[in-house]
């Protein structure tokens, strides 16, 4: 039986928006689309309660152009906020949409994850490749980028490979933007507040009123944004970058989330600096999601690993230029047990 299943999942501007699945022999199965190049399902068998979603997202395509909060898309050029859209670059400044304002967020209006990948599928690793091609100019970046995302699916493993070549300098810093809930259906509060998690960080990124950093890491030592030491995230609000332990890269985890009522396990393992957590704190949607549940606020977390937010405007960040010498590549292994 093939591990890899296709089927059209509705239309955008003129093209077809396809569901790719990949099936694992743990009984893990994902759901990836080339709009976005986004996680559209992720489901396990839970020992209790059969095959249950652990991402949020739409069951129905027309929901996600009009609704989508970024829900496990591919997020690009550059994730997250960028100072008024503005840089500096070889003595050139760029203008980039204004579409958090006053601010440029996950990649403008029309950014990597709004728009329609090209992909293959590949039966012998168990995984599905996409690619896109940024045109010099779109949404106001320099140089062309020609992106490409490949998920492969092991056991209850997914491990995600980002990379980008350019023809110039240009700024990239993509990102994965999954919302994870790790509750069952017997719970009857259907958020993240009761789910412990570990970081593996001790300071974050300071920001302004605008969630712009300031330049200035702070840390976490005795404060409510520690989660160095493992602990109920409970109705703190977060849309903060922690800056990773260094050497982590990719050899012990960057984050660990635990659901003490499902006895599910997440663990995030990176090769980048920076962890953004955002916890939907006012997320509450109308329309329904996966499975017809309804998501309130703190329905789910997002767990961003990245270089650190607006790095193009603060020369002490971890760069995030990408050059024909020097390609961009991002990995990320993410398991739920």
């Amino acid at each position: 039986m093939s591990k890899i299943s296709n089927k059209k999942f509705g239309i955008f501007n003129n093209k077809q928006v396809i569901l790719t699945t990949l099936n694992s022999e743990q009984n893990t199965k994902i759901s990836f689309m080339n709009w976005g190049a986004s996680i559209q399902n992720w489901v396990i068998n839970h020992p209790n309660d059969g095959m249950m979603s652990v991402v949020l997202g739409f069951d129905d395509f027309e929901l996600y152009p009009k609704f989508s909060p970024y829900f496990g898309s591919i997020v690009g050029r550059v994730i997250n906020r960028i100072d008024k859209g503005r840089f500096k670059l070889n003595n050139i400044e760029y203008q980039l949409d204004i579409n958090r304002p006053p601010n440029h967020l996950h990649g403008g209006e029309m950014g990597f994850g709004k728009q329609i990948w090209d992909f293959e599928t590949n039966e012998e690793d168990n995984s599905v490749t996409y690619s896109i091609n940024s045109f010099d100019g779109e949404g106001g970046y320099p140089g062309e980028v020609n992106a490409k995302v490949k998920y492969i699916l092991k056991g209850k493993t997914l491990t995600i490979e980002m990379s980008a070549t350019v023809d110039r300098e240009t700024p990239i810093n993509m990102g994965q933007h999954n919302y994870f809930n790790l509750c069952s259906s017997f719970e009857e509060n259907y958020n993240i507040c009761n789910h412990l998690l570990y970081l593996d960080s001790k300071s974050y990124t300071e920001t302004d009123e605008d969630l712009i950093p300031t330049g200035k890491i702070i840390s976490t030592q005795n404060t409510e944004m520690d989660f160095f030491n493992k602990k109920k995230i409970g109705k703190i609000k977060l849309d903060d970058n922690y800056v990773l332990e260094q050497n982590n890269h990719l050899i012990k985890p960057a984050a660990k989330l635990f659901n003490p009522v499902s006895n599910l396990n997440l663990t995030l393992w990176t090769d980048q600096p920076g962890i953004q957590v955002y916890n939907a704190s006012s997320l509450n949607l109308a329309p329904k999601g996966l499975n017809g549940v309804s998501y309130g606020n703190f329905a789910g977390i997002c767990l961003e690993d990245q270089k650190f937010p607006n790095s193009v405007n603060i020369s002490d960040f971890p760069s995030i230029i990408s050059s024909p010498e020097k390609p961009y590549f991002h990995k990320t292994i993410i398991e739920i047990s």
